[in-house]
């Protein structure tokens, strides 16, 4: 009667890791490549979220940089309009004044005579500011309604609502992280549980391989 029983092989904890440590070193790439491939998405979208940011911010100063430019040639304008005004104003007191001289000394022949003068006249030229100050007026008119027009509701919102800028500018990039995170992240776990199971099932390939090679050893020794 011949029984046969199953050769079992023991191995000890520190034997195991001296088989297994030597193999371990050829599989540290991919994991690399995941935590590389986190860092540098990571990094993208906080570089997006600034640059979202900064193309925000340029644009709002932009528009207010315009506005005040208009504010400052409406005053302008406001000015010398009511410089023309009061020259004007004053040239007509003159005259006024010219025209009663004229009545005083009307015997001698005129105000121009009695002081043996030659008589000045005025040249009124405010037609002219008067002409310029209504092409400005016209023209911030309509550069206020083209930058009405081109404002769009997102960019409205900026603009009556500072804090709002803030406020995105802050959330901006950590949301733009979390989108990342919720798209990439599943890939990114199954690729990691992959590898995990990939990893498992080497170990327990080369425990199976190194407990046959051992049976074989042994059916080698056996004489037949």
């Amino acid at each position: 009667m011949v029984q046969m029983f199953p050769r079992m092989l023991y191995h000890d904890a520190g034997s195991f890791e001296d088989q297994i440590g030597g193999h371990t070193t050829r599989f540290r790439w991919e994991p690399v490549s995941l935590t590389l491939a986190i860092l540098l998405g990571i990094g993208v979208a906080a570089e997006v979220g600034t640059g979202t940011t900064a193309l925000v911010h340029g644009t709002q100063q932009m528009t207010q940089l315009e506005a005040a430019i208009d504010q400052n040639l409406k005053i302008l304008e406001t000015s010398i309009t009511a410089l023309q005004e009061s020259l004007t104003s004053l040239s007509e007191v003159v005259l006024q004044n010219r025209r009663g001289l004229d009545l005083l000394f009307m015997r001698e022949g005129g105000l121009c005579a009695a002081l043996r003068e030659e008589c000045c006249f005025y040249a009124d030229h405010t037609g002219v500011v008067k002409e310029s100050m209504s092409k400005l007026r016209r023209c911030l008119k309509e550069h206020q309604r083209e930058r009405e027009a081109q404002k769009g509701w997102f960019e409205s919102w900026f603009t009556q609502s500072p804090w709002l800028t803030t406020l995105l500018s802050a959330l901006a990039g950590p949301l733009i992280i979390l989108i990342l995170l919720l798209t990439v992240g599943p890939c990114l776990l199954n690729r990691v549980v992959s590898f995990l199971q990939a990893q498992i099932g080497q170990v327990k390939l080369m425990v199976i391989r190194q407990q046959y090679a051992s049976l074989a050893e042994i059916e080698c020794d056996t004489p037949q």
